[in-house]
């Protein structure tokens, strides 16, 4: 189960790749998909 604080971190990458999904940074989109799904499957 996730942590407060791992469920804060995950909430701002989502805003983070949101906004690098709408700027069309599709470098930066895939490594925050990465880091989430690296911190929901710990």
């Amino acid at each position: 189960m996730l942590s407060s604080l791992d469920r804060k971190r995950i909430d701002r990458l989502y805003s983070l790749l949101e906004r690098a999904e709408r700027e069309g940074d599709t470098d930066m989109a895939a490594t925050l998909r990465w880091a989430i799904f690296t911190l929901e499957n710990r």
